[in-house]
């Protein structure tokens, strides 16, 4: 296998497909402001990023698939990638059952009215609505393992393809029920989301197994061994993404309870104009992963360190890039959502656009770590910067008066992963070379 042209054909048809998502998605978003208006649409946003912290409590098995299905494939170990597939699956569904049991106590318990600072829909509406949400989200939590399925065998791009999929059809549907005045309302748009999520998740699923004939998903082959070894892995990466959910997903429920649900709409829509930017880059990273674990057991390091380098320079482009959307950050809000709807306070556009570069400089380093499983030390920085998180944003937030102090606080925690992940880098491919040697 070359990598270079595993990796090439990876990062066009990725961006190809990824252009066609943002497209879709940027048309998406207005018409979603227009289903259920601005005050609405922040409320779907905000219990979304809650419910979406499912697909991280996944005890880290999505990503020890990853990197254990990636090397027994390396070898042609099929029996080994066919337990270790059945596992997952099977773990993924057993803990997907005890998240809804959860949830529907949390669901119960909770008076979304008063987290939300929302009264106009009553209690009991906001609780339906956040059970279905629940509820397709934890089927989707498992039949979306295919990613991960794919992102082993060094086909990143048919994600974003399927994602293209998935959206022309939600884009679709959502069109004809505003066509035909049907109801709109939070619950009929979560059930639109949720099967077409479904229908689109499936059919990807059986196109693996269908080109993967060898590997087979049976109750037979699942394995407790390779389960406690997921585990095992999955655990560090379990802490790693928690971690992520504080930092990243409760920027919505502070601005909420904070300043109200019409700032969550427009924090939104500037942060999804700078996470193109970290969008696209991950396109370009995405295949680096699975690429860097085959390089590793075939101790081909001279590779890795010239496909970290390459990065580096794709980095240039996402710099200017994100220096151009801060510069034209108005023009291009108002071409898209509409002129004046949304407030662009320059702050939280600056900082944006600086946690874009720095977000995106720190993952070229993180793939690489991740596929060494030598994560220990990003683990501890994590949750360092996930204690910190909410109450400097909450103090950002009181002092600056605004969304800035969010994206600030998030700026900020990642500064130490900035300095530190390039230096373990390097450190970890020197130790892997001097180990080399030795066997050598």
């Amino acid at each position: 296998m070359n990598r270079n042209i595993v990796q090439n054909k990876n990062i066009v048809f990725g961006i190809t497909f990824k252009g066609i998502s943002v497209f879709l998605n940027f048309l998406i978003v207005p018409i979603l402001i227009l289903f259920l208006g601005k005050i609405e649409y922040g409320v779907w946003i905000t219990i979304f990023s809650i419910v979406n912290w499912i697909f991280t409590f996944d005890l880290g098995i999505g990503q020890g698939l990853r990197n254990k299905l990636t090397e027994a494939l390396s070898v042609n170990d099929l029996e080994k990638a066919s337990q270790i597939i059945s596992t997952s699956y099977v773990f993924i569904s057993l803990f997907s059952l005890l998240i809804l049991i959860l949830g529907i106590f949390f669901i119960y318990f909770t008076n979304f009215q008063e987290l939300l600072n929302y009264k106009a829909k009553s209690n009991s509406f906001l609780q339906n609505f956040v059970f279905l949400s629940l509820f397709f989200t934890i089927i989707n939590f498992v039949i979306s393992l295919y990613k991960k399925l794919f992102l082993a065998v060094h086909k990143s791009f048919v994600i974003e393809l399927v994602n293209v999929f998935f959206q022309t059809f939600y884009l679709v549907i959502t069109l004809i029920w505003l066509h035909y005045n049907l109801e709109k309302s939070l619950i009929s748009l979560v059930f639109i989301f949720g099967v077409i999520n479904f229908v689109v998740s499936l059919i990807a699923t059986f196109v693996f197994f269908k080109i993967q004939e060898k590997v087979l998903f049976s109750f037979k082959k699942v394995s407790l061994k390779e389960g406690r070894l997921l585990l095992g892995l999955g655990g560090k990466f379990f802490i790693i993404n928690c971690s992520l959910i504080v930092i990243l997903s409760t920027d919505n429920i502070i601005i909420s309870n904070l300043l109200g649900p019409t700032f969550v709409t427009d924090y939104f829509t500037v942060q999804k104009i700078f996470q193109f930017l970290i969008i696209l880059f991950t396109i370009v990273l995405s295949s680096s992963w699975g690429l860097y674990s085959e390089a590793i057991i075939k101790k081909d390091y001279n590779w890795i360190r010239q496909n970290l380098k390459k990065m580096n320079f794709f980095l240039i482009g996402i710099l200017i890039l994100g220096v151009i959307f801060f510069y034209f950050i108005e023009e291009i809000l108002n071409i898209w959502i509409g002129k004046d709807l949304i407030e662009i306070p320059k702050g939280l556009a600056f900082c944006n656009m600086i946690y874009t570069f720095i977000f995106c400089f720190t993952n070229i380093y993180m793939f690489f770590i991740n596929a060494s499983n030598k994560i220990n030390i990003q683990m501890y920085l994590y949750v360092f910067a996930a204690i910190i998180n909410i109450p400097l944003s909450i103090f950002f937030v009181k002092l600056l008066g605004s969304t800035t102090g969010v994206i600030l606080s998030t700026l900020l925690c990642f500064l130490p992963l900035l300095v530190i992940m390039p230096i373990q880098s390097h450190m970890i491919i020197k130790n892997l070379e001097k180990e080399s040697q030795k066997i050598n």
